[in-house]
């Protein structure tokens, strides 16, 4: 368990954003648009926020849901595994849906936060051949999609061992902050996992990518 939440730290640190307006709505063409189509259940940018959140906490493919509300003193988190969707090359063990709410520290003079929402698909598969599996379903993606954006690499190590990559995808002319990132990574010795992840700022009930302090349009 440990070194799952350490994982998924890993993701969620690797970029801080500040989001504007003039990102709402994004086109159906849009790359980010059709990736959320193509593996989500519930895409975020076809629809108003608000519908979308009720599509996803009510759909009821999923379950063994968790709900935590938005308090004082807590983020919103849903969590919920799907009986039947498996949207990956490989057939995987098990496949969970994440939306967390997070603040995160704006990389500018101020210091100042912000706060996102990390969508998460996570496919599990296990074995020496369920490592292998997710390698090849993260070189695939970026074969199909990678063409669309620039990207950056970092290495997840135990040791001199690589145990994952999480690879960071930038939109050019628009913003130095990633708005989306995949992942494969060696959870243990039988669990490993792919994952694909969007940040996600949300303005007037639309879902549009984050911008970084210093980007200009």
């Amino acid at each position: 368990m440990k070194k799952t939440q350490t994982f998924f730290l890993a993701i969620i640190t690797s970029a801080y954003s500040h989001a504007q307006p003039s990102e709402f709505n994004l086109p159906k063409d849009n790359p980010v648009v059709q990736i959320a189509k193509n593996y989500f259940r519930s895409n975020p940018y076809t629809m108003h926020f608000s519908t979308f959140l009720n599509h996803l906490m009510n759909d009821p493919t999923l379950s063994d849901k968790t709900i935590t509300k938005r308090t004082d003193t807590s983020f919103f988190f849903f969590k919920g595994g799907y009986n039947n969707h498996n949207p990956f090359s490989f057939k995987a063990g098990r496949t969970e849906i994440r939306l967390a709410e997070e603040e995160v520290e704006l990389q500018d003079s101020l210091s100042t936060t912000d706060t996102l929402l990390f969508y998460q698909l996570l496919g599990y598969s296990y074995g020496k051949e369920g490592l292998e599996s997710v390698k090849k379903e993260f070189s695939k993606f970026d074969r199909r999609y990678g063409k669309n954006f620039y990207s950056e690499n970092s290495e997840l190590k135990k040791g001199d061992e690589i145990t994952g990559v999480i690879k960071n995808y930038f939109t050019p002319l628009i913003s130095r902050f990633s708005p989306i990132s995949v992942s494969w990574a060696k959870l243990d010795d039988f669990q490993s996992v792919f994952t694909i992840t969007f940040r996600i700022k949300v303005i007037e009930n639309t879902a549009t990518l984050p911008i970084s302090p210093d980007s200009r349009q």
